[in-house]
Order: structure tokens, then sequence, then C-alpha cells
């Protein structure tokens, strides 16, 4: 192999990645049509509520999920509920202390078809400088190539993520368990 052929082939190998990246399509949240909600269970009773802000750097093809990505940032100070004293509450050093940790990111790059039009996204979850792995099982509602909506959920431990310290750390009256659903509606990039 000559020297020109051997340069284009070593710009070849180190450009492939690139290029199989951009194949696959990426994708903008859209605000007003997505949502992020969560609920748990305080004594007995289902407690929910709201993160109003997120953003993401979504690559994401049905046809090349070996492709797709998937980081999700959420701005945990944006949580909301119907009482103002239980958001507060939250956004507390026990809790989220979104004074020190004002962001959760979940990020997935293993992606597995389920179903006709289902999915799951095996990845981590990152509250509070705690990372744990998770699984989001979601529904492919819309694809198209301008457009695309999901729906999903997952269930987390909060203990795991250290949510929920000092006598809140005691699952009984807060259950540990957390429900968690999403619908991101987005436009291609």
């Amino acid at each position: 192999m000559n020297k020109i052929n051997l340069k284009k082939a070593i710009i070849i190998f180190l450009l492939s990645p690139l290029v199989a990246f951009a194949d696959v399509p990426a994708w903008k949240i859209i605000p007003n049509e997505s949502i992020l909600t969560f609920t748990a269970t305080q004594n007995g009773a289902p407690v929910t509520g709201t993160f109003t802000h997120f953003s993401g750097d979504i690559h994401f093809d049905p046809a090349q999920l070996d492709k797709s990505n998937v980081k999700i940032i959420v701005n945990v100070v944006s949580i909301s509920s119907s009482y103002n004293e239980l958001s507060d509450t939250l956004k507390s050093s026990e809790w989220f202390n979104t004074n020190l940790f004002p962001q959760a990111v979940f990020q997935s790059s293993g992606f597995t078809k389920t179903g006709d039009k289902t999915y799951q996204a095996k990845g981590t979850l990152t509250i509070r400088d705690k990372t744990q792995p998770i699984v989001l099982n979601f529904t492919q509602e819309e694809y198209s190539p301008t457009k695309a909506k999901m729906t999903g959920n997952t269930t987390i431990k909060r203990t795991a993520f250290g949510v929920g310290q000092g006598e809140w750390s005691d699952t009984k009256a807060v259950k540990d368990d957390v429900q968690v659903n999403f619908t991101v509606s987005a436009t291609k990039k």
C-alpha cells in the first residue's frame, strides 16, 4: 500500500465513527409538549410532582438502535407540586439538596426493541452525585422524518440516590419506590 492510500485509509478509519453517528437523527425537545412527573407514596397516599424544565441531547432512530443515544438533563430546582410547601421541602438538603445538586442526568446508549413500537433504554441516572443503573420502558407514539413523540416510565429507589436523609431515610412513612413518567416530543434538528 503506498503512502497516499495508507493516509486515506487512516483518515477513513478515524472519521468512520463520526459518519456513523451523523446517520442517526438528532432531536430537540419541544418543552411545551413534553412532561416529566413522579409519584411517591407517603403514609399510603400518592404524592405527585413535576420537573418543569429539562433538556437533552437525543440521537435516536428505531432502525439504528445500536447507534442511538440520549442524555437528558433535569433542572431539579424546577420541581413543582400542587403544594408549595412540598416543593420547598423536596428542594431541601434532606431531599434533593438543589443548592448542591441542581441537576439530575439520565444517559443511555443501550436501546432494545421490546415490541412493535416499544423499547427499553438501559442507562444510568445520577441524582445527588450518586449514579445508579436504570431501565426506561417507552413507547413510540409518533415518529416521522421531522417529529417524534415517546411516552414512558421507570421506577427508581429514592434511597439509592440519597433522596430522603435523616428521619426520611426510613421507608415506612415515604416508600422507597418512586414511579417516574414522561412524555417527550421532539423535532428533528
